[in-house]
């Protein structure tokens, strides 16, 4: 009969557990990751991992919330650092892409085209509702600040949805040696979308 464990080495195993999905889920493709794939490459049984998930889905959605929360934990960090709102702007921007560079598969998985039902997975829904606010809360203090004249979620979602599009650009090496590199892209991006936001 299985020993109970304690609540600190339930969450030290799913963490390990989580830690060797996320790997996969990008090594192998989200089709191609399993119980067994997964408990493989851990020395267990798959049958043991069921003491921890119900499934294959509930690991990933477990991965994919544990993923976000390292992303807000650097966003929020940024955002509580010092500097006038454009400074700490520039912060959350640097905070974004040092992320996704410092965690290539962490970020892929977040954003991979297959993603669980927030409905089903609580804390999933959680971990999205913390990240999409941090990515619009700095641009709230911006058009507080003055100057701009925007819908700061409607702004906050433009500055996300251009830089995604450079790091997935630039990850997957679509930008050619002909390309600006990557920092000016970025750079050059945001201040075309604040200069098209400034009050007239």
């Amino acid at each position: 009969m299985a020993q109970p464990l304690s609540d600190e080495r339930v969450a030290e195993t799913r963490e390990r557990i989580v830690q060797v999905a996320e790997h996969q889920a990008v090594a192998l493709g989200l089709e191609n990751v399993s119980m067994h794939s997964i408990a493989r490459d851990l020395g267990w049984s798959a049958t043991a991992l069921y003491r921890y998930f119900a499934n294959k889905e509930a690991i990933l959605a477990a991965a994919r919330t544990a993923a976000l929360d390292r992303l807000s934990f650097a966003l929020e960090a940024a955002i509580a650092g010092p500097g006038d709102a454009w400074e700490v702007s520039r912060a959350v921007g640097d905070a974004y892409v040092a992320f996704a560079f410092d965690n290539p598969d962490a970020y892929r998985l977040i954003f991979s085209l297959s993603q669980p039902d927030p409905a089903d997975y609580p804390e999933f829904a959680q971990a999205l509702a913390r990240a999409r606010a941090n990515l619009t809360l700095y641009v709230e203090r911006m058009v507080e600040a003055g100057g701009l004249e925007a819908d700061p979620t409607v702004l906050g979602h433009l500055f996300w949805g251009g830089l995604h599009g450079l790091i997935s650009l630039q990850m997957t090496g679509k930008f050619g040696d002909e390309s600006p590199d990557f920092d000016s892209l970025r750079h050059e991006m945001m201040r075309s979308l604040v200069r098209g936001a400034h009050k007239p």
